[in-house]
């Protein structure tokens, strides 16, 4: 879809909104159980003055999770991703908002599952393209490791 450059050695700053990008990871439950789903949302807002051009999401799964195939959704489009390790965004316009949608099906049992995104992007600083990274947010669901029944 998109050029991917690989990001893995930019450094990041956590998201806040005096650096003009903010990056948000929230989930459908606080509390769920084993084998269950979980459907995760990331918002990347670009209240900056200029364009966030060639936008990479990287979001590593936790451990416990599995991504559900075909579930990776940008701003409402079906994208194939057989992982989050460099979700191609494209370009941000100023104001406004990308959205990613993913699902997960909890593996195995883990107390607290963690989830935080880091977005990477060019911009363009005293005539020279930068790479720059902003991270999210961390979001916790919390995983009961009993049976899910009718039962219950």
């Amino acid at each position: 879809m998109y050029n991917c450059p690989n990001t893995a050695q930019v450094q990041c700053i956590p998201s806040a909104d005096e650096c003009g990008v903010r990056v948000v990871v929230s989930s459908d439950v606080a509390i769920t159980r084993v084998c269950n789903d979980i459907a995760y949302t990331v918002t990347i807002t670009n209240n900056s003055d200029q364009v966030l051009k060639n936008v990479v999401l990287t979001l590593p799964l936790d451990k416990a999770l599995a991504l559900i195939p075909n579930s990776v959704e940008v701003n409402g489009e079906a994208v194939e991703a057989n992982c989050l390790d460099q979700v191609c965004i494209g370009d941000i316009a100023v104001g406004e908002t990308a959205t990613v949608t993913y699902r997960t099906t909890i593996m195995i049992c883990q107390r607290y599952i963690k989830a935080q995104a880091r977005v990477n992007f060019l911009v363009c600083c005293c005539f020279m393209k930068k790479r720059l990274c902003v991270t999210s947010n961390t979001n916790v669901v919390q995983a009961c490791c009993c049976c899910n029944s009718a039962n219950n």
